[in-house]
């Protein structure tokens, strides 16, 4: 019983500061970014915490665990086939993105116009990275790892699919579209886009990277008292948040 204790309080605070970066990013994003850029209070509750977020982090923590603990070189054939072609495709889509007019807005045409072109692009980075990796006497150019590509996919993919599936219950449980991407760049259904979706794999891959090495210093240190009250402290005044501004208008 204790240690489930443990691991709740861990996580939610986990969870919480996540929602927060969430949310920050989605105002300055709104603000800065977004006509007619101002301040726009994002999500369904009135506190600062965009839940989606939080739970979002949480998934990537637990699926991408054991591909994060450890490494995996660019001499495996497997890591170099999945690993290369990531970094290939984001670097080629991202160029088609914004060289191309009029813009594309659904993933068929993208792939009818360029998706030989994708394949030989990724054929020849492959093939010229193979020869290195073949005749190099660098014992150090084949130890090269690709774990953060292989952590960027996974991210981009899981993330994908929680966005298109999180618009889908909004949509249809609470009758609100926080987002619509009918006239973005390779978008599917308005739920999920490629700019949304590659920022998530920079942001994702990036949280991972930087702010969870320092949860997991930091965080053990607390005492299970002082985790117990920033729990509570957060907790109490986002479940009423939760009931008066969710519950409440679904009832």
């Amino acid at each position: 019983m204790k240690r489930i204790k443990e691991n709740f309080t861990t996580y939610y605070i986990t969870f919480c500061i996540y929602a927060l970066i969430g949310w920050l990013y989605e105002v300055l994003w709104m603000w800065f970014v977004v006509p007619p850029k101002h301040f726009t209070n994002r999500g369904v509750l009135l506190g600062p915490f965009l839940p989606i977020y939080g739970f979002g982090m949480l998934i990537l923590l637990v699926l991408l665990k054991k591909l994060l603990s450890k490494k995996h070189p660019i001499k495996n054939k497997s890591y170099f086939l999945v690993g290369i072609p990531t970094l290939v495709t984001f670097i080629f889509t991202t160029i088609i993105e914004y060289t191309t007019t009029p813009k594309i807005l659904k993933v068929g045409e993208y792939l009818q116009r360029y998706g030989i072109v994708l394949i030989i692009v990724n054929l020849i980075v492959l093939g010229i990275i193979y020869l290195i990796l073949k005749f190099t006497k660098n014992p150090k150019v084949k130890e090269i790892d690709l774990t953060i590509l292989l952590v960027f996919l996974g991210i981009w993919i899981i993330t994908t699919v929680i966005e298109y599936v999180s618009h889908f219950v909004i949509d249809n449980c609470f009758q609100i579209q926080l987002w619509d991407y009918t006239k973005d760049f390779l978008n599917i259904h308005a739920r999920v886009n490629w700019d949304a979706s590659r920022n998530f794999a920079i942001g994702g891959t990036f949280l991972l990277y930087t702010v969870q090495p320092l949860l997991n210093k930091y965080l053990p240190k607390l005492s299970e008292k002082k985790k117990l009250i920033i729990t509570l402290i957060i907790g109490i005044p986002m479940a009423c948040d939760f009931i008066f501004h969710v519950i409440l208008k679904i009832i």
